[in-house]
């Protein structure tokens, strides 16, 4: 009985963590592309490895019975999809980290845009 009567609030606290996690991956990105035009590769790097974190562990944070108004059922109806479209962000939230720790300048524009696709990606398939 009381895991039934806990079930709602431990969802309801892994959504909003989720939410704040998600908060967080658009502020990093928003940090990230004036740290490119500003040349602060220090900001880069620590706003993809928050991304890179985050995106490795994305899955964990949809078990079944915690849907929320702004994920799409998809998510539990094709999470092997969904959990490709994490890994996706992962990866090129390394590829970014990657380029600014070897202080490869000319990539940073293009690898941004790559990270910035996989969110659109994921948003347009698993997100309300």
């Amino acid at each position: 009985l009381f895991i039934l009567i806990s079930l709602p609030a431990f969802s309801s606290e892994l959504i909003d963590k989720r939410k704040e996690n998600y908060q967080a991956n658009k502020d990093n990105m928003r940090l990230i592309y004036n740290a490119i035009k500003s040349n602060d590769l220090d900001q880069v790097i620590k706003s993809a490895d928050v991304i890179e974190s985050f995106a490795a562990t994305m899955p964990s944070f949809f078990p079944e019975g915690s849907e929320s108004r702004g994920a799409s059922d998809n998510i539990w109806l094709d999470f092997s999809g969904f959990e490709k479209s994490s890994k996706a962000n992962e990866i090129a939230a390394r590829a970014l980290k990657v380029a600014a720790q070897e202080n490869n300048i000319e990539e940073l524009n293009n690898l941004f845009d790559a990270l910035s696709n996989t969110c659109k990606s994921c948003h347009r398939s698993y997100k309300n």
